[in-house]
């Protein structure tokens, strides 16, 4: 069933993606005031966990194909 303007005629297609997207940008809005933000310093925090993890595992991948690498090199200089 197609909406309905207040003198029982039809909701053009524009006219109504207007309302639709207004009524969602409304509902986006109420909920982001439900959201417990974080404080500048538990962000600030989050963010150094984030990066010393981004670190170790990037060295741990690095050690593990530099292993790789050397253990593969090793043996086909072995087969030769």
């Amino acid at each position: 069933m197609a909406a309905k303007t207040a003198d029982g005629g039809k909701l053009g297609f524009l006219s109504r993606w207007t309302r639709l997207a207004v009524e969602f940008l409304g509902e986006v809005k109420a909920e982001l005031v439900k959201v417990a933000w974080p404080t500048r310093e538990e962000a600030i925090a989050s963010t150094w966990v984030i990066l010393i993890a981004v670190v170790v595992v990037a060295a741990w991948i690095f050690l593990a194909d530099t292993i790789s690498s050397q253990t593969m090199s090793f043996l086909i200089r072995a087969l030769d």
